[in-house]
């Protein structure tokens, strides 16, 4: 059974380069989630010759388009009852989404979603930490590569990397 890390950036650009790094790690789109809120827009997440990832040469590295696919697959689910602010969600994550019920409550649907692989003491945080703008990955692993992604989320600026 595949196993998650995850970790939990300020920006887009971060974030970005986190994604950035997996896919030259070899980590498939189909492993990576993304939930951000709805404050940023799709071109938050893209590349230009002002990140590190561009001058690092990580950019193409794997040539697979992971952040373009997985912006692009970007669905906005939920509202916040108090604030009015939904949710950007892309990967595997998506799916857990929509079981909880696009028109929910968010921190009951983003709770229900992220339980699975945030301890349910660290929920609330999480929950809070999004809404005020803060930008959730999660990277299914086995255990050959657990260090490296870990390694990945930490140096691109991640906090609270978790692994359950």
């Amino acid at each position: 059974m595949s196993k998650v890390i995850t970790g939990l950036f300020e920006s887009a650009s971060q974030a970005t380069l986190a994604i950035y790094r997996l896919e030259a790690l070899g980590i498939n789109e189909a492993d990576i989630s993304i939930v951000a809120n709805d404050s940023y827009a799709k071109e938050d997440f893209a590349l230009d010759e002002g990140t590190k990832a561009a001058e690092g040469g990580i950019v193409g590295a794997a040539s697979g388009g992971i952040i373009a696919a997985l912006v692009g697959g970007f669905t906005a689910v939920g509202s916040v009852a108090t604030g009015g602010a939904g949710l950007l969600v892309a990967g595997p994550l998506v799916a857990a989404f929509a079981a909880g019920g696009a028109g929910a409550a968010v921190g009951g649907t983003l709770g229900a979603a992220i339980g699975a692989f945030i301890p349910e003491h660290e929920i609330k945080y999480y929950e809070d930490a999004i809404e005020k703008g803060s930008i959730l990955i999660g990277v299914k692993y086995d255990s050959d590569n657990k260090n490296a992604i870990e390694e990945i989320l930490n140096n691109a600026g991640a906090s609270n990397v978790s692994t359950a």
